[in-house]
């Protein structure tokens, strides 16, 4: 291989190194944040500039949400019928669809259930449902743990710092 192809894969392994670790030291981040708001503040939940996670544990929503699944609360006032909404109701998250709505008060069934819910009022909804990531629960469960992150970028970062001490001798030679 000559030289010149030889550098820009060197290049564009860098690259991609650098990448990887920017993402990871982001997810890190992220990781951090809302283990401090749940840990340390206290709160039931984290929000993200209006936007809370959360992972599905039951199939009261299959097929639409299935358990193991992440999905993304946005806050919101507007609340129609139709609507996946996530709310609390003593101490447990529970997501499931709009079916009836009477002024600040409504009714919620899971796809997969037979029978409504008790109505719930709006100051008990966390959200909508705006996204549906289908099986990030496992990804969150690997990925997500601050030592496993901590640990692939120090990998990716060790990797590229070898791949540019042997570029370095190379070119010595």
């Amino acid at each position: 291989m000559d030289t010149k192809k030889r550098g820009l894969y060197e290049k564009i392994v860098n690259i991609v190194l650098d990448i990887l670790i920017g993402v990871f030291g982001i997810i890190l981040l992220v990781s951090i944040y809302n283990n401090i708001q749940i840990k340390v503040l206290g709160n039931d939940y984290s929000s993200f500039f209006g936007f809370s996670t959360f992972e599905v544990q039951t199939g009261s929503m299959a097929d639409t949400i299935n358990p193991g699944d992440w999905i993304v609360v946005k806050y919101s006032n507007d609340i129609k019928v139709d609507d996946i909404v996530t709310y609390k109701k003593n101490g447990e998250f529970i997501t499931h669809r709009v079916v009836e709505a009477y002024g600040g008060t409504f009714v919620t069934r899971g796809d997969a259930n037979s029978s409504k819910d008790d109505a719930i009022g709006k100051n008990q909804i966390i959200g909508k449902v705006v996204n549906i990531l289908p099986g990030f629960g496992i990804i969150r469960k690997t990925f997500f743990n601050p030592f496993v992150l901590i640990s692939l970028i120090i990998t990716l970062y060790l990797f590229g710092y070898v791949l540019r001490t042997a570029k370095t001798e190379k070119t010595k030679k």
